[in-house]
């Protein structure tokens, strides 16, 4: 499907307010909004649903987790899968002036570099997928904060989309730096994620070092510099803060949570859990009620 060219441009004019150089919404996409481009940089992500981004002329798929980053000027449109009303599309969008990245360059100078490539007008819009559920969260909050506007609220804001920034910036360093030139530290930092996302099934250190064109004593050395623990200590913690939240908020058996989390071993589950916390998975369990 093509879309026609627009000539519609969003002013910053209708949403922007004195002294808050930022806007932020959780909008359901429809088939009513032509494509439309924008004098401002938007960042967007999708938190339900599935649709096709039209932009620069291509038809992007998107789903839960897909952010967004669109500079000024491109041509865009969202489109939801279908026009029925319980399967939406909805999307929290991040909008902002390009002056607002230059002020926060200047309250985060250590970040400079970072901000610079945002700055510089060349960057082309680009997606990232959120694999780790980070993203979800920094957007809930972007949102909570932006709506209630609580005292320092400004403050909390800027940190945020600080934050954002980075994460894309580490995007961009990890499709366009060459694997014979990337930083350790950021392959450690996929293996960090892979672990994040995948703990219940079989992962092994060798194969993570390998992935990283690391060594295992290199690998494991980077890993515990980075996280303050053992690769092992680090996917059992893992695992356990699965165990607990599965505890908590489902009524699943104890031996299915093991399984569930990547233990065969019952028994040795059980010991592991009480060293970690404490105390045993039933009396976790009960102490939540």
């Amino acid at each position: 499907m093509s879309m026609k060219r627009s000539s519609f441009v969003m002013s910053g004019e209708s949403y922007f307010e004195p002294g808050i150089p930022i806007y932020v919404n959780r909008a359901y996409e429809t088939f009513e909004l032509i494509e439309h481009s924008h004098e401002f940089i938007e960042i967007t992500y999708v938190s339900e649903g599935a649709g096709v981004h039209y932009i620069a002329g291509e038809a992007v798929p998107v789903g839960y987790g897909t952010l967004f980053f669109i500079p000024v000027g491109q041509s865009h449109v969202f489109r939801p899968k279908t026009s029925k009303k319980d399967l939406p599309l909805i999307v929290y969008n991040c909008l902002f002036p390009v002056s607002y990245v230059s002020e926060l360059r200047a309250s985060f100078p250590q970040a400079a570099e970072i901000f610079d490539l945002f700055l510089n007008g060349t960057l082309p819009w680009f997606s990232i997928q959120d694999t780790s559920g980070e993203n979800h969260a920094l957007f809930r909050e972007l949102y909570q904060e932006f709506s209630a506007k609580p005292p320092g609220y400004l403050v909390v804001l800027s940190s945020l989309v600080a934050r954002i920034f980075m994460l894309l910036y580490r995007h961009h360093l990890q499709i366009h730096t060459d694997t014979r030139h990337r930083p350790q530290w950021l392959s450690v930092d996929e293996a960090v994620s892979f672990i994040d996302c995948n703990y219940a099934a079989e992962i092994r250190l060798s194969k993570l070092a390998t992935q990283a064109n690391l060594s295992e004593r290199q690998f494991s050395r980077l890993f515990r510099h980075q996280t303050g623990m053992s690769f092992t200590e680090y996917l059992q913690n893992i695992r356990m803060e699965a165990a607990c939240s599965k505890l908590t908020s489902t009524n699943m058996s104890v031996g299915d949570i093991c399984g569930a989390v990547g233990y065969n071993d019952l028994k040795f589950f059980h010991r592991l859990f009480k060293k970690k916390t404490g105390v045993t998975p039933r009396e976790y369990r009960e102490a939540s009620y």
